[in-house]
């Protein structure tokens, strides 16, 4: 799979994930472009300098009204991009029955909600012309999501971030089935034989990370052990690097979901059960 990446775009690459992902990938010699908030352009301005050929684009995610002006001017900068990999995130701990209401905030439950689920919807419609006009054109082109395995395991914790989750998870399948029914995803699985689909068209890609190591989770870390009984009984998180690794191996195993961990269980339940009943009606 990386080999049919040629130029990405990592929306949210800033710091954890995204940040790491992007090392990786131009270590593999990929251009490589991030975007991140105008708080963050230093630090993205030190990954340029670090990184020679790395390229950066200032872009709040949260500001939806500018969420076109800045998808074209993307792709009029880099014309030959062939991958999009959605990433930003942000995570915040909510008791609905002891917190007091708020009126929207910009780091309120609807911030989350317009980050992890609204944003990326709209990012992915934006890019989709350019990404299956390459795909018709024979060229390799890919959309990577990423979710969350809290997409399948709901946790009190979290109400905002694991109903966003959901729901874009959700997105991500139905994103797909609408390329199949296009006829201009590539399905591998039934077309291996075909040497000319394996290097072309578009793929879909559904990530989902597990509990990872990050300052996505640091920050409510203590809160969210204390809830669970205490450090020595809480789930701990993966490590960052492992699980960079995993997501690699994951990439080369042209699966439509690249799940690490603990997420597989939630990935391979789905498609025991919800996956298997979409077949059965002709959706999947």
């Amino acid at each position: 799979m990386s080999a049919r990446i040629s130029t990405i775009l990592i929306l949210g690459a800033t710091r954890g994930i995204g940040e790491a992902l992007a090392r990786r990938f131009h270590a593999m010699g990929k251009k490589v472009i991030i975007t991140g908030r105008e708080r963050d352009e230093g630090k993205m301005q030190l990954l340029a300098d670090e990184m020679p050929g790395l390229e950066f684009w200032v872009w709040d995610l949260t500001d939806l009204h500018l969420l076109q002006n800045h998808v074209t001017s993307i792709l009029q900068k880099w014309p030959d991009l062939d991958t999009v990999f959605l990433n930003a995130a942000i995570q915040s701990h909510c008791d609905i029955f002891t917190s007091s209401p708020a009126p929207p905030s910009p780091s309120g439950m609807l911030a989350e909600f317009h980050t992890n689920l609204v944003a990326p919807i709209l990012v992915a419609q934006a890019f989709a012309p350019h990404l299956l006009g390459r795909a018709k054109q024979g060229r390799a082109t890919a959309l990577f999501v990423t979710t969350s395995s809290l997409a399948y395991f709901p946790v009190p914790f979290y109400p905002g971030y694991c109903a966003a989750k959901a729901g874009l998870a959700s997105f991500v399948k139905i994103l797909r089935m609408q390329a199949r029914a296009l006829e201009l995803e590539k399905d591998e699985r039934r077309k291996r034989d075909e040497e000319a689909e394996k290097v072309g068209g578009m793929r879909i890609i559904e990530v989902v990370p597990p509990y990872v190591d990050t300052a996505l989770n640091a920050e409510h870390r203590a809160q969210t052990d204390a809830l669970q009984g205490g450090e020595e009984k809480a789930v701990q998180p993966m490590g960052l690097g492992e699980y960079v690794d995993g997501f690699f191996e994951g990439l080369e195993e042209e699966e439509e979901e690249i799940a690490v961990g603990f997420a597989k269980k939630g990935v391979e339940v789905w498609k025991r059960g919800f996956g298997e009943l979409m077949r059965c009606s002709g959706m999947e």
